[in-house]
């Protein structure tokens, strides 16, 4: 589904913005580069940008000075809280950012950053499984495929990211993904010692759908728009959203407490609202756009798609993830045990 931007030629160009430098830690492969070129001819400045496999690496990065280095970033959605409490991103002025209007109202209040204080939503999706269905026995249709050797259908990769793996096993035991019990949370952890010496191990959402498309692995755990977005190379990759229901996530742009170049941020930030802007990015993607008035310039069969925007049923059973708080530790110790193991 990439394509080109049309028609922005037409857009009005915004002058009084002095030239500079914007400097974005984003996700890979997240934005079209026609976006990025697009800012930088209105507004005449130079974008950096850097990218990030996991939000692990993302945070790392802010506090060991990243936060004095980089004008914005894109963390998934209940990192935001934690980030605001540990002073790494600043409240954002609404004022500053009128395009807010244009989102759909259930993100304009969000649970994870109320009233969106601290942070603009930027793309949505699920997280579930992909596999090749011509070397599988038959439809996957559960975590399971990682978790139970009885329904083992070859080699497999799991998602390297903490929260949304560990919410994978609590899933496929019946629980929460947000369930901080330390006794499930221990059951979780033994799935996934047993899953990672059955299966391939861990890898980043870029690295799993590559070996994927490639053959070196016959299932993985991953993002929905990664996954769609090779589906254009290889039509027989199936991704699916198991029964047990999995994440909901909101991908969030926010600005760093130090950020060098506050006014360009702040540009871009209502660039990103802007609705054939934002159609253009999901158009790339294939995630889902916040922005409701992006509706009319999306594509027909994306927006039609229930993979990418889930109906009510399938809805119910998704969850956001949500700021561990108290429990981050805990969720550590186990991450840290199940990699090390």
């Amino acid at each position: 589904m990439k394509r080109l931007i049309a028609g922005l030629g037409t857009l009005l160009l915004l002058v009084g913005m002095a030239k500079g430098e914007l400097r974005i830690f984003n996700w890979s492969d997240y934005i079209p580069e026609e976006v990025l070129v697009e800012f930088e001819r209105r507004y005449d400045v130079r974008i950096v940008y850097d990218t990030f496999e996991a939000p692990e690496a993302m945070m790392a990065k802010l506090q060991a000075g990243g936060a004095r280095e980089y004008d914005l970033v894109v963390p998934p959605d209940y990192y935001v809280a934690e980030m605001a409490r540990a002073g790494l991103i600043q409240p954002l002025d609404p004022d500053r950012i009128p395009n807010l209007k244009n989102l759909y109202p259930e993100f304009q209040n969000p649970d994870y950053d109320p009233g969106n204080r601290y942070s603009v939503p930027y793309q949505w999706g699920t997280t579930g499984i992909a596999y090749r269905a011509d070397e599988v026995e038959r439809p996957v249709d559960s975590w399971g495929v990682f978790f139970d050797p009885a329904q083992y259908q070859g080699p497999f990769l799991l998602l390297d990211e903490m929260r949304e793996t560990i919410g994978a096993a609590l899933k496929y035991l019946g629980y929460s993904l947000n369930d901080t019990d330390p006794a499930h949370l221990e059951e979780a952890k033994q799935l996934l010692i047993d899953a990672k010496r059955r299966g391939l191990g861990f890898a980043g959402s870029v690295e799993g759908r590559s070996r994927l498309l490639a053959g070196d692995a016959v299932v993985v755990h991953n993002y929905s728009g990664d996954i769609f977005q090779i589906q254009e190379e290889d039509d027989g990759i199936v991704y699916v959203i198991p029964k047990e229901g999995g994440t909901i996530w909101m991908d969030a742009v926010a600005m760093p407490a130090g950020a060098p170049h506050p006014d360009l941020a702040y540009a871009f930030l209502n660039f990103l609202l802007e609705p054939e802007i934002a159609a253009a990015i999901s158009n790339y993607n294939y995630y889902a756009s916040p922005v409701q008035a992006a509706e009319p310039y999306l594509d027909p069969e994306l927006l039609a798609d229930p993979a990418v925007y889930p109906p009510p049923e399938v809805r119910a059973k998704l969850e956001f993830i949500r700021d561990a708080g108290a429990a981050l530790p805990l969720f550590d110790r186990i991450w840290t045990e199940v990699k090390a193991r």
